[in-house]
C-alpha cells in the first residue's frame, strides 16, 4: 500500500496567495490523500475563497483566531494520513515535491521526517537560488542522526517538510504555547529520537517579503531561548556535549535579546538577562555582559551610544556559523 499523505495549512487573511499554494498541491505528480485548510479567523474571506473554488477537494477548518501553532496544531490532530504535509499559504511546491520525498522515504524506511531546500521568491521573480545555502556549504543531501546539527541552527524551511503521523504523535504534537519557534520545537523533538533527513533538491518556492527576516526578532529570540534552555536542562537528550552546545546558545540570546531591551529602555530586563549571558560563550561577550549586568539604567543607555564601543558590541552578537554535515548520503 502507498504511503497516505495529508496536507495541512495553516492561514490567516490569505485570500491573496491561497490559490497560489493549493494550485500547487492539486498539481503533484503524486496526489495527497486529504487537504486541511485551517482557518485562523481570517477577515478576508479566505475560507469562503477555497470552498468556492475548491469544494470537497480541500476540507475546510476554521478557528477563532489565536495564532499558527495552535490553529496547525488542531488541524493536525484531525489529519488521518500516515505522513504529514506543512505548507504556508504563500508558499508553492514544485510539482514533483511529494513524489520525490517520498521516493527517497522508500530508499531510507527508518527517516521519521525528511525536509528540501527551496527557492526564494519575490514578485520580481527568483532572487535566490537556495534556503540551504544560509545554513551548508555545499548543500549536499543528509540522514541519520541529525540533531546535533539542529540544535545549532534551524534549517529545515516549513513548506518542506514531511513528517510522519506516528513520530508527531509520539513527540506530544505541536506546542501552542510556543507562537514563533514552534515548527523549530517540534522539529527538534522529532530528530532526538528518530533519524532524520535533509533532501539537498529546491521543491519548494519560499515567498519572500520585504523585511520579514527581521520582523518579530525579539519574539523570535524569546522562543528560542526557551527552546535553548531545554535543550541545557538534558529534556531532549542528556549527553553533556548537547547540554553545553545549548547552554551556549541560551547564552547568547539571552545577549542579543538584552541589547533589543536596552534599545528600548527595559533597563531591569536587560540586566537579568545580560546577567543570564555571562554564563559561557566568547570572553568579550562574557566581559561586556558581566559588565552591564550591574550597571544602572542611565549608564546602560550611554553606553549603547559610545561610537568606540559600537564595533565591540556589535562583534559580541550572535553570528551563527554554516553547519558542517556528517556526510552526504546515498
Amino acid at each position: 500500500m502507498s504511503a497516505r499523505v495529508s496536507v495541512v495549512l495553516a492561514v490567516y487573511n490569505a485570500a491573496w496567495c491561497v490559490e497560489r499554494a493549493l494550485d500547487s498541491v492539486m498539481a503533484q505528480t503524486a496526489p495527497p490523500a486529504e487537504v486541511l485548510l485551517c482557518d485562523d479567523g481570517s477577515t478576508d474571506g479566505t475560507p469562503e475563497r477555497v470552498e468556492r473554488r475548491y469544494g470537497d477537494r480541500v476540507r475546510v477548518l476554521r478557528f477563532p483566531h489565536r495564532n499558527a501553532s495552535a490553529t496547525r496544531g488542531r488541524g493536525l490532530a484531525q489529519a488521518e494520513g500516515d505522513w504529514l504535509a506543512f505548507l504556508d499559504a504563500d508558499d508553492w511546491w514544485r510539482e514533483d515535491k511529494l513524489e520525490r520525498q517520498l521516493d527517497f522515504l522508500a530508499r531510507h524506511p527508518d527517516v521519521r521526517f525528511v525536509s528540501t531546500d527551496g527557492d526564494f521568491r519575490s514578485a520580481d521573480g527568483v532572487i535566490r537560488e537556495s534556503w540551504l545555502s544560509d545554513y551548508f556549504h555545499p548543500v549536499k543531501e543528509l540522514h541519520g542522526d541529525l540533531f546535533p546539527l539542529l540544535a545549532r541552527r534551524c534549517f529545515p524551511l516549513m513548506s518542506s517538510c514531511l513528517l510522519a503521523r506516528d513520530a508527531y504523535l509520539a513527540v506530544g504534537g505541536m506546542d501552542p504555547g510556543l507562537v514563533y519557534s514552534h515548527d523549530y520545537d517540534l522539529w527538534l523533538r522529532v530528530a532526538a529520537r528518530y533519524p532524520i533527513a535533509l533532501m539537498a533538491e529546491p521543491l519548494v518556492h519560499y515567498w519572500f517579503h520585504p523585511g520579514s527576516l527581521s520582523r518579530r526578532l525579539e519574539e523570535r529570540h524569546r522562543d528560542d531561548l526557551a527552546l535553548m534552555e531545554r535543550i541545557a536542562s538534558g529534556a531532549l537528550r542528556p549527553d553533556a556535549a548537547i547540554r553545553r552546545l545549548g547552554e551556549e546558545r541560551a547564552a547568547a540570546l539571552a545577549y542579543d535579546i538584552a541589547l533589543l531591551c536596552v534599545r528600548d529602555g527595559r533597563y531591569g530586563e536587560a540586566r537579568r538577562l545580560f546577567a543570564r549571558a555571562r554564563r559561557t560563550g566568547t570572553l568579550s561577550r562574557r566581559a561586556l555582559a558581566a559588565v552591564s549586568a550591574w550597571l544602572p539604567g542611565p549608564a546602560l543607555a550611554g553606553v549603547r551610544r559610545m561610537r568606540w564601543l559600537r564595533g565591540p558590541v556589535a562583534a559580541t552578537r550572535a553570528r551563527p556559523a554554516r553547519l558542517e554535515g556528517p556526510g552526504a548520503s546515498t
